[in-house]
């Protein structure tokens, strides 16, 4: 599952633990979702490990983009491919983000919905990517700020099951980055 959190950072997914907090639906609905073209192209960065990357944005023809991210690249686990939809809320950038098979494929245990990726590009033109912070959106949903349910087990995934419109207006709240954690990857374009 490393592998799968790093790459849903775009979109993304995620490595830092197994849990995937998700929307059922695509954030950015009521706004208007489109590739965002700073995106396309190739980046390189590390990510919160120290660990080398590279994401390749592939805008298609649907409005998605395909992201395939290499990390490392010294064994055949070092990559992952997802599919992300981007939207601006205010004065947030966020991706919709789910991880694929290799050939395309949804993941076959994903959780279903869609995880709301962070972005931010710096004045120096950087890019970084952070996750909802779990226990700040759990913590949202339990106080009635948002609508979802908390999951049992181990980790308690959020499901954020919000209709559109409360969604969108939710991510598009001008404190939104204390709901989410420290960026996991900053990548830079690749000229």
């Amino acid at each position: 599952m490393k592998n799968s959190r790093i790459a849903l950072a775009l979109a993304a997914a995620l490595a830092l633990s197994a849990c995937y907090d998700t929307t059922t639906h695509p954030v950015g609905t009521t706004a208007g979702i489109k590739p965002d073209p700073v995106l396309a192209g190739t980046w390189k960065g590390v990510n919160s490990d120290g660990k080398p990357g590279y994401f390749h944005f592939l805008p298609q023809s649907d409005g998605s983009i395909t992201v395939i991210i290499v990390e490392d690249g010294t064994t055949s686990n070092d990559w992952d491919v997802a599919t992300v939809t981007a939207t601006k809320l205010g004065p947030n950038r966020l991706l919709n983000a789910r991880l694929l098979e290799g050939d395309g494929k949804p993941i076959a245990d994903w959780p279903g919905g869609t995880v709301p990726v962070l972005y931010r590009l710096d004045a120096q033109g950087g890019l970084t990517f952070a996750l909802p912070h779990e226990e700040a959106l759990r913590d949202a949903v339990k106080a009635g700020r948002i609508k979802g349910r908390v999951q049992t087990g181990a980790y308690g995934d959020v499901a954020i099951t919000a209709d559109p419109k409360a969604l969108d207006a939710f991510f598009a709240r001008a404190d939104l980055g204390k709901l989410y954690s420290a960026p996991f990857y900053t990548l830079h374009r690749v000229r």
